[in-house]
C-alpha cells in the first residue's frame, strides 16, 4: 500500500506576517513589501495608490523580512529568514520584458542546536557597519557580516555567520543604536519567563543592557548603561537619538523613555488606562512621531517634543503626547508609506491602506483608502451546494472585533442593474446612437427584431425608420463614419443619420442570409454554401468578392486580430457536413488552411481573438465543448489544438470588454478583452500569465450576450437568459470570489441547515468590541431569547448576569444573511461545538445540537458543560432538551441517527428520547485520552484526533453498545485536524505545519499489526491546518477523466490558506512524482532552498524526507514553461525500480490542466 496524494493551493495565505518598505525594485520606485506566510507581494507606491507588480513564492514560511541599504549601495535589498532557518539576501531587477526578477545574492542555513526560544526570532540590522544580528536560540546571538552587496554579480554566495554567547536569557527585543563608532546594541529581557508573572504575586521586572561588538575578535563587551524596568509586559524597544544611549520602551499599557544619566519620562494619558494592550508601532518620517496600535484596533500617534542641541544635533526629549487617531483592523504590523498614508497589516482582519487626516472627520482622523482581503485565521468552514451544481465555501474568519463570515466561490457573480422580461431571444447587440455611450439594444427573435432605448434607469421600446423589424437580425453594430450595419436573414442594411436614413440595402435574390459577421469596415455573410465579402465606407457597401464552398457554412468571423485595428486580413469559417474550420484571406477569399473536426460534433460558433499577444481561434461545438487553436496570422495556419469541456448544449462565443476595478485608492478601472461562452454552463475565457483561464459564471444558462458601456451604469454586460435580459456587471475575473459579512463579534463555529436554508453560527461578544459603526450580529436578530437551564449545579454558578461578555447561537438566512434568531447563553457559558442532526427517533425533524462549557475563574480546566438541543421552524428557535456533561464538548457529529460527542478526554454516543425529550448516553470510550479535539465519522468507523496522542480509529458495536478500539498511531504528535481518505487510510495535520497519511492494515493476520496505524506519507505543507472538509469548490469535470473528484478534501489554515488534497491513480502518481523531481531541479528557487528540503517533514521530535505526496503547486509550473523545455524535461522520466515512463507533452499538459481546473 502506498500513498498517492496530490496537494495543491486553492488560495494562497492572506494573513500578514511581516511588512517592509524601501527602494527594492529600483532606485526610483518606492516599494511596500507584504509578507504572507509562504509568499511576499511587492507593490509600487505611486500617486494612484498601491500597484502590485510581483507575487513571489518561497520554499519556506517567512519569519523575518526586512529591507535595508548599506552606504555603498544605490537601492535596497531584502533579508528573509524562514521558519526552518534558511536565510537569504534578495535583490530585484527589471528584465527586458518589463518583468521583475528576484535575484538571490546570499543564502545559507542558519540553524544551530540549542534551546529554542519560546519567542519569535528577533532581527536587527546595522547598516553603518554592515551587520545583521539574530536571536534564534536562548543564550546565543548570531551575527552575519555583510560585504560586496553592491556587486552586480548574479551568482549567489553563502551567508557567513558566527555565534556569540550572551548571558541574558528570555530576550524580548534587540535593537542597534545608531551612529556609534562600533556596532552597539541594546537588549530588553526578563530574568523569569512570562508565565511567572501571571500569578500577580510580585511586580514584573524587565532589564535593559547594552553591548558592543568587536568584529575582529568576535566577542561582546557589556557597556555601562543598564536599567531596571517595572512595567507590565514590556514588548518593544525603539532607539532614539544619535551618538547616545536612549530608547523608548513600550509595555502592555505604558510608554516610557529611558536615557543614560537621564530622568525617566513617561506618557501620562488616560488613553493608556483604557487600552488593553499595545501590540505594534512604526516611525513616521522624522523619528519624532510614531504610530502605535492596540489589540482593540485603535490607532494612536505618539509625538515626542524636545529641544535640539546644536553641538551634536541630538535632541533632548522634554515631553511625550499620545493622541487617538481612530480605529482600524487589529494591526500586528504597521508601516508608514508617504504623504500621510500608512498600511495596516492585520492578523485577524482585512489589511488596510489608510490616510492620516490633520483634522477629525466624523470623530476620526483616519480615512480608509483600500481594504485587502484576509481569510485568516480560518476557524471553521462549511461547503454548501447551490443551484446549477455550484458550491460555496463559507468560512469563520478572523478573530475578535474583526471576525467575519467569508463566502467563497470559484464562479463569477452577476450584479444586476436592470432587467427586461423577454423570452425566445436569438441574439442581442448594443448600439451607440447619437451618443458616445451604448444607449440602444437590438434584440433578435425568430421572425422579428425589436429596438430598445435605455436612458438612465428607464427602458423604452422604439422604432427607427431605417431599421428592419420584420426579420431576424443576425448581426448589428456601429461601423465607420457614424453609421450602423444591420444584417438580417433578408438583407444587409447600411444605416445613417441616427437611424433615420437607409443608405444601402443588399439582398441575395436566391436565398436568405444564414450567418453573418462584421467589424467597423468589413462584413461577411453566407447563404448556404455561398460566401460574400463586403467593405464599408461612407454611405457605401461594396461587394468585393464571393466564393462557393463545398458545404454549407455554419459560422464565421472577421474580428480584427488586434483590437486597435479596424480591419481583418483573415476570415475564419466553420462548415457543416465536412465538420471543419477554414481560414480565408481577405479580400480575395483565398483558402489558406483547412482544419478537420471530424471526431467532433458540428461547429456552432467561431471567433478570432488575441490574448497576451498570441492570436487564437476558438470553435464551439454543438454538444458543448470548445476547441481552440493557436493562429499563425501571416500564413493563416492553425496549430496546437486543445479541447475543453464546458456545457452540454450548443455554445455561442462573443468577444466583449470586461472592466476590472483596480486595487488603487481612486478606484480607477482597466478594461480588457475577454471571450464569453454562452451555454448551459456559461464561462468567461481570459488570459493570465500567458495561460488561458476558464471562469464559470454563476447563472443557470445564458443564451447570448453583448457588452453595454452605459453612461448611467458604467461598463456593463447584457446577458440573455431563457426568461429575460439582464443588464449588469460581472465580478472581476479572478480565481476565487470572496464576499464578507462583518459580525461585530467573534465567530467560532458554523453549520448549515438545508431544510430551512439557514446558517447556524456560534459567536462570542465582549464589550471591548463595541464601536459606533456596527451592531453585533446577535443583537440584530428578529427573535432574541435567553437560554435557560434546569441543571441546578450549572444554575448556581451562572446566576449573575453580565452584559460585557457572552456567547450566542445565531441563525442567519442563507440568501439575505439577516439574523432571524439569536439565543444568548448563560453567564460564563462558552459555546464550543455545533452540528445539525436528524435522530433515528424523529427522522422528519432536523435538530441543532450545541455543546457548551462553563468557564469559571477558579478552574484551570473547565469541569462542566452541557449539550443543548434546539429546533428551528418558521423563523422561531425553540429549546428542546439539555444534557449535563463533565467536561468541554469539543466536537460533535451525527452518527447513525445518534449524536457523537468528543467530551474532554473521551468520546460518547447519545440517542434522543422523543417521549421524554432527553439525551441518553449509549456508550463511552473506555480508555481516557489527553483531550479529544477532532472527530470524524465514515460508515461504522470513528476517527478522532487527540491533543498529544495522534489518531485513533474506533468502531461502534451497536449490539453491545460500546466502542471498539480498532487501531491507533503510536507516535505522539500534536494533532490539529484529521480526516478519512478511505476506510483504511487517514489524514492528519499536526502543529508543525506537516501532513501525515496513515493506514490500518485490515488484511493482516496479526492482531498487533492490525492495531497499529502505519505512516504512508509525510509532507511539510508549511501551513497550520485547522480543519479538513470533504469536497471541492468545482463540480464540473470531464467525463473521460481518470481523476476521481469525489476524493477531494479541502483544507483551511490559520494563515487564510485554502488547500485541496485528492487521490491520484497509482500510475499517474508515479508519473507526476517523477516529473516533480525534474521540475525541482529545473525551476529556480528563491533563496536557493531545495524543494526536497522545504517539503521534508520536520517537527520538534524528528525530521524525515517527504513521501506519498505530490506538490501540485510545483507540478502546475510545467504549464508555464516553453514547449521546448517541456519536451526536454520529460525525456528521461523514471518511476519505481527505475522503470522508464513514457508520455508526451500533449498528454502531460492535458492531465495537469485537468488537475488545475479542479481548484
Amino acid at each position: 500500500m502506498a500513498a498517492t496524494n496530490y496537494v495543491v493551493t486553492v488560495q494562497r495565505p492572506t494573513l500578514v506576517t511581516a511588512l517592509a518598505t524601501g527602494y527594492f525594485t529600483s532606485p526610483t520606485e518606492f516599494n511596500l513589501i507584504v509578507a504572507k506566510n509562504t509568499h511576499f507581494e511587492i507593490y509600487i507606491i505611486g500617486s494612484e495608490g498601491l500597484k502590485l507588480v510581483k507575487d513571489v513564492c518561497l520554499y519556506g514560511r517567512i519569519n523575518i523580512l526586512k529591507c535595508f541599504r548599506l552606504s555603498n549601495m544605490n537601492k535596497d535589498v531584502m533579508f528573509i529568514l524562514t521558519e526552518k532557518n534558511h536565510g537569504m539576501i534578495l535583490d530585484c531587477r527589471k528584465a527586458d520584458n518589463d518583468q521583475y526578477e528576484i535575484l538571490t545574492k546570499y543564502h545559507g542555513l542558519l540553524k544551530d542546536t540549542g534551546r529554542r526560544s519560546i519567542r519569535s526570532p528577533i532581527c536587527t540590522i546595522d547598516t553603518k557597519h554592515g551587520l545583521i544580528l539574530l536571536r534564534l536560540l536562548e543564550g546565543i546571538i548570531k551575527v552575519i557580516y555583510l560585504k560586496d552587496l553592491s556587486s552586480i554579480e548574479t551568482s549567489s554566495k553563502t551567508l557567513e555567520a558566527y555565534n556569540i554567547k550572551i548571558d541574558e536569557q528570555n530576550i524580548i527585543d534587540i535593537q542597534f543604536l545608531t551612529d556609534h563608532q562600533k556596532p552597539t546594541f541594546i537588549i530588553l529581557h526578563t530574568r523569569k519567563p512570562e508565565w511567572y508573572y501571571l500569578s500577580d504575586t510580585e511586580p514584573e521586572e524587565y532589564f535593559l543592557h547594552t553591548y558592543e561588538i568587536d568584529l575582529k575578535e568576535r566577542v561582546l563587551s557589556r557597556l555601562s548603561w543598564k536599567e531596571k524596568i517595572t512595567i507590565s509586559e514590556a514588548s518593544f524597544l525603539i532607539p532614539i537619538g544619535k551618538y547616545e544611549f536612549s530608547c523608548i520602551v513600550i509595555g502592555r499599557n505604558s510608554i516610557g523613555i529611558w536615557k543614560e544619566n537621564g530622568q525617566r519620562l513617561n506618557v501620562e494619558s488616560p488613553l493608556l488606562e483604557e487600552t488593553t494592550s499595545l501590540i505594534s508601532y512604526c516611525p513616521i518620517e522624522d523619528d519624532r512621531r510614531y504610530l502605535i496600535s492596540d489589540d482593540r484596533g485603535r490607532l494612536y500617534a505618539l509625538i515626542l517634543e524636545g529641544n535640539t542641541q546644536d553641538e551634536n544635533s541630538t535632541i533632548t526629549i522634554t515631553d511625550m503626547k499620545l493622541n487617538l487617531l481612530g480605529e482600524t483592523s487589529i494591526s500586528q504590523y504597521i508601516v508608514y508609506l508617504d504623504n500621510n498614508v500608512a498600511f495596516i497589516g492585520s492578523y485577524f482582519g482585512d489589511s488596510q491602506l489608510i490616510r492620516l487626516l490633520s483634522e477629525p472627520q466624523n470623530g476620526s482622523q483616519l480615512q480608509m483608502l483600500e481594504s485587502y482581503t484576509n481569510l485568516g485565521p480560518i476557524l471553521d468552514m462549511c461547503l454548501i451546494d447551490l443551484l446549477r451544481h455550484d458550491r460555496q465555501l463559507v468560512t469563520c474568519s478572523g478573530n475578535s472585533k474583526d471576525s467575519s463570515l467569508r463566502f467563497i466561490r470559484t464562479g463569477i457573480g452577476i450584479h444586476e442593474h436592470a432587467s427586461i422580461d423577454l423570452r425566445n431571444i436569438k441574439g442581442i447587440w448594443a448600439l451607440k446612437i447619437d451618443n458616445q455611450f451604448d444607449n440602444h439594444l437590438v434584440v433578435a427573435f425568430f421572425d422579428q427584431t425589436r429596438l430598445f432605448h435605455l436612458q438612465n434607469d428607464e427602458i423604452e421600446e422604439i422604432e427607427l425608420p431605417a431599421f428592419d423589424f420584420q426579420h431576424q437580425t443576425l448581426c448589428c453594430t456601429n461601423v465607420t463614419s457614424n453609421q450602423y450595419i444591420q444584417i438580417t436573414t433578408y438583407s444587409i442594411r447600411l444605416i445613417g443619420n441616427n437611424g433615420q436614413d437607409l443608405f444601402v440595402e443588399w439582398r441575395n435574390e436566391n436565398n436568405e442570409i444564414t450567418v453573418a459577421s462584421s467589424n467597423t469596415t468589413q462584413c461577411v455573410c453566407a447563404s448556404g454554401n455561398q460566401l460574400f465579402y463586403f467593405e464599408i465606407g461612407p454611405a457605401s457597401l461594396n461587394e468585393i468578392s464571393k466564393c462557393q464552398l463545398p458545404y454549407n457554412i455554419a459560422c464565421l468571423d472577421v474580428t480584427p486580430i488586434n483590437s486597435r485595428d479596424e480591419r481583418s486580413n483573415l476570415c475564419v469559417i466553420g462548415l457543416w457536413t465536412q465538420i471543419s474550420v477554414w481560414i480565408c484571406r481577405l479580400p480575395t477569399l483565398d483558402i489558406l488552411h483547412q482544419e478537420s473536426l471530424t471526431s467532433d460534433t458540428l461547429p456552432r460558433s467561431v471567433v478570432m481573438i488575441t490574448f497576451d499577444s498570441q492570436p487564437y481561434v476558438f470553435v464551439s461545438l454543438a454538444d458543448g465543448p470548445i476547441v481552440y487553436f493557436l493562429l499563425d496570422v501571416e500564413q493563416g495556419l492553425l496549430y496546437e489544438r486543445k479541447k475543453v469541456p464546458l456545457g452540454t448544449k450548443p455554445t455561442t462565443l462573443t468577444i466583449c470588454q470586461h472592466t476590472d476595478l483596480s486595487s488603487t485608492s481612486n478606484n480607477t478601472s482597466t478594461s480588457r478583452t475577454v471571450l464569453f461562452a454562452c451555454s448551459d454552463h456559461p464561462s468567461v475565457i481570459s488570459s493570465s500569465n500567458n495561460k488561458l483561464v476558464f471562469s464559470s459564471v454563476n447563472l443557470r444558462e445564458i443564451v447570448c450576450m453583448c457588452s453595454f458601456n452605459s453612461e448611467y451604469y458604467g461598463p456593463s454586460l447584457t446577458l440573455v437568459t431563457d426568461m429575460s435580459v439582464i443588464l449588469g456587471r460581472i465580478d472581476d475575473i479572478q480565481k476565487l470570489h470572496v464576499r464578507s459579512l462583518g459580525l461585530g463579534e467573534a465567530v467560532q463555529r458554523i453549520d448549515y441547515l438545508d431544510e430551512e436554508k439557514i446558517y447556524i453560527i456560534l459567536t462570542h461578544y465582549m464589550d471591548t468590541y463595541k464601536n459606533d459603526s456596527s451592531v453585533p450580529i446577535s443583537q440584530q436578530a428578529y427573535q432574541r431569547i435567553d437560554c435557560t437551564t434546569t441543571i441546578e449545579k450549572i444554575k448556581d454558578v451562572t446566576q449573575q448576569q453580565f452584559d460585557d461578555m457572552f456567547d450566542s447561537i445565531v441563525i442567519l438566512d442563507q440568501h439575505t444573511h439577516e439574523a432571524h434568531a439569536s439565543v444568548r447563553l448563560l453567564n460564563s457559558e462558552a459555546a464550543t461545538s455545533l452540528c445539525v442532526i436528524t435522530f433515528t427517533e424523529d427522522p422528519t425533524m432536523p435538530y441543532i445540537a450545541v455543546g457548551t462549557t462553563i468557564v469559571l475563574d477558579d478552574e484551570d480546566t473547565p469541569r462542566s458543560g452541557r449539550i443543548v438541543l434546539f429546533r428551528y421552524m418558521n423563523g422561531q428557535m425553540t429549546m428542546i432538551a439539555e444534557k449535563e456533561v463533565n467536561g468541554p464538548p469539543f466536537r460533535m457529529l451525527p452518527f447513525q441517527g445518534k449524536l457523537l460527542v468528543a467530551i474532554g478526554n473521551s468520546v460518547r454516543l447519545y440517542k434522543f428520547s422523543l417521549e421524554n425529550h432527553e439525551l441518553i448516553q449509549l456508550a463511552k470510550t473506555s480508555v481516557d485520552y489527553v483531550e479529544c479535539l477532532q472527530l470524524k465519522v465514515k460508515d461504522d468507523f470513528i476517527l478522532f484526533g487527540d491533543l498529544m496522542k495522534s489518531l485513533t480509529v474506533l468502531r461502534y458495536n451497536a449490539d453491545e453498545k460500546k466502542f471498539e478500539n480498532i487501531a491507533n498511531d503510536p507516535r505522539p504528535q500534536w494533532t490539529k485536524a484529521c480526516e478519512f481518505i478511505d476506510d483504511d487510510t487517514f489524514l492528519c495535520a499536526e502543529d508543525g505545519g506537516n501532513l501525515v497519511s496513515c493506514h490500518k492494515n485490515s488484511g493482516s493476520t496479526k492482531e498487533q499489526e492490525r492495531n497499529i496505524l502505519n505512516e504512508l506519507g509525510l509532507y511539510h505543507l508549511g501551513e497550520e491546518i485547522n480543519l479538513f472538509r470533504r469536497g471541492s469548490l468545482v463540480t464540473q469535470h470531464a467525463p473521460e477523466s481518470s481523476i476521481a473528484i469525489d476524493t477531494c478534501i479541502l483544507m483551511g489554515a490559520i494563515s487564510g490558506y485554502i488547500g485541496l488534497l485528492l487521490q491520484l491513480p497509482p500510475p499517474l502518481y508515479q508519473l507526476l512524482m517523477s516529473l516533480q523531481l525534474v521540475l525541482a531541479e529545473y525551476v529556480p528557487s528563491v533563496g536557493k532552498i531545495e524543494h526536497g528540503t522545504w517539503r521534508s517533514f520536520e517537527s520538534d521530535e524528528r525530521s524525515d524526507v517527504s513521501c506519498g505526496f505530490v506538490d501540485g503547486d510545483l507540478i502546475e509550473t510545467y504549464l508555464d514553461l516553453p514547449k521546448t523545455v517541456q519536451q526536454e524535461l520529460i525525456k528521461d522520466l523514471h518511476g519505481e525500480n527505475n522503470v522508464q515512463l513514457n508520455t508526451s507533452v500533449e498528454e502531460l499538459v492535458k492531465i495537469i490542466e485537468e488537475l488545475a481546473r479542479i481548484h
